[in-house]
């Protein structure tokens, strides 16, 4: 970590290498409309003015204009502006850390197509490089960087949960198999709070007769050095899930339910590595959607007797596209009894434990407040079932149910698959 004296350089350095001319643009173009706080869950349910989205980047704008620009130089100069300083650095690690899950809605409402869920990632950059990500963030990202995994699965732990649950869910879990055409990946949280997630993902790739497998090294998807706002980091673990792809020759990674791991690997890491990958990232949904359509797999119709709805994840969702085929699972399953929130697919609200927020514990009384929008959401419904293609969100849901004594049933899209498979 960066000494008290040197944290505000460290952030700065960091944000002069980042900001280009397109960030530029974009950090002159904000009109301060206001009208990406009506966008922001966190800002909707604490009416809080540091949690409006363009404020959350407001030090990376200071930064800029006092180093860039004539009029931000002449300010300081003439002391009509304050340099930014290392109290106002931590006091943002709240707005940037806390208070945001980059789940872009902000964005998509911007009429100057700012990508304010970009530039927060660049506001946590600079506070990463300082030293300043929250301690049980940083924990995370260190275990995953030590050990592979940021619950601290190893490889003995790893071992001993897959063969439990091959036992207990009577599935067989194919590890680094020769000639395999997609290789599964997952998170730690599936491992250690949703095995059944796995064992339900194994049946359906083995009823659509998919040629798969696990692997050892490249199992975890998670990745918390986007979360962190590191790009160095974030592209040094996907590398264990790429490495491997590569040395398998699969045609395709399949992502199981998560959202920021599918949004890490499908959409960002190309880029990162300056390469062209060579297989196509999927998420699972999209595999049962496909396999539903061809007729590989049936699903039974009209088993769902009560009224459920569907929760549209960030990055599976919104940032993926992926909107008919949850639907399609759900219509089947439950025909008329499926109910949609208002608003839904790209306008849907977050549930707001993504971005690493739900991994902090500082955060738990905003997380859970930014919640009660979706609270909101569900409870217009009337629905007591409410299903979903991301284990984080699946986490964020079951701890707010919990905590806000809810009656609701929490359910994954690949687990309501596999129980309803027509064999």
């Amino acid at each position: 970590m960066a000494t008290n004296g040197k944290i505000r350089e460290t952030a700065l350095n960091t944000y002069i290498k980042e900001v280009g001319g397109a960030v530029a643009a974009q950090l002159e173009a904000c009109t301060r409309c206001g009208i990406c706080a009506e966008a922001c869950h966190f800002y909707l349910a604490t009416g809080k003015p540091e949690y409006t989205p363009i404020w959350k980047v407001e030090l990376v704008k200071r930064l800029y204009e006092q180093r860039f620009t004539p009029l931000g130089r002449l300010k300081v100069a003439l002391g009509l502006a304050k340099p930014v300083s290392e109290a106002e650095l931590r006091e943002w690690v709240e707005y940037d850390y806390h208070a945001c899950t980059m789940c872009q809605r902000c964005s998509l409402v911007c009429p100057m197509g700012i990508q304010i869920g970009d530039l927060i990632h660049m506001a946590r950059s600079g506070l990463q490089a300082a030293g300043l990500t929250p301690e049980d963030l940083q924990q995370a990202l260190d275990n995953q960087l030590e050990i592979g995994s940021p619950l601290g699965v190893d490889d003995d732990t790893f071992d001993e949960r897959m063969e439990w649950i091959q036992e207990d869910w009577e599935v067989d879990l194919p590890i680094d198999k020769p000639g395999a055409e997609a290789l599964l990946v997952f998170s730690s949280i599936e491992i250690m709070k949703f095995p059944d997630n796995i064992a339900a993902i194994a049946k359906i790739l083995d009823a659509g007769g998919i040629r798969w497998t696990m692997s050892r090294e490249a199992r975890e998807a998670t990745n918390f050095g986007l979360y962190a706002g590191s790009d160095e980091l974030e592209t040094f673990i996907a590398q264990r899930v790429i490495g491997p792809a590569k040395r398998m020759g699969v045609k395709r990674v399949i992502v199981s339910e998560c959202g920021h791991a599918y949004d890490s690997l499908r959409f960002r890491i190309a880029s990162l590595m300056g390469e062209t990958l060579p297989f196509e990232i999927v998420h699972i949904t999209e595999v049962i959607g496909e396999l539903l359509d061809s007729g590989r797999i049936k699903i039974k119709p009209g088993v769902l007797d009560e009224k459920v709805t569907f929760h549209d994840a960030c990055k599976i969702q919104r940032r993926g596209g992926n909107f008919d085929q949850p639907r399609q699972v759900l219509k089947q399953l439950a025909g008329d009894q499926f109910v949609e929130m208002t608003p839904n697919r790209e306008e849907a609200f977050c549930c707001g434990g993504g971005g690493g927020v739900i991994a902090t514990k500082a955060a738990d009384t905003v997380r859970r407040a930014a919640f009660t929008v979706k609270i909101d959401q569900v409870q217009k419904t009337g629905a007591k079932k409410v299903a979903m293609t991301c284990s984080n969100c699946r986490l964020q849901f079951l701890d707010c149910v919990d905590h806000f004594a809810l009656d609701w049933e929490v359910l994954g899209i690949a687990q309501l698959v596999a129980d309803n498979l027509v064999k």
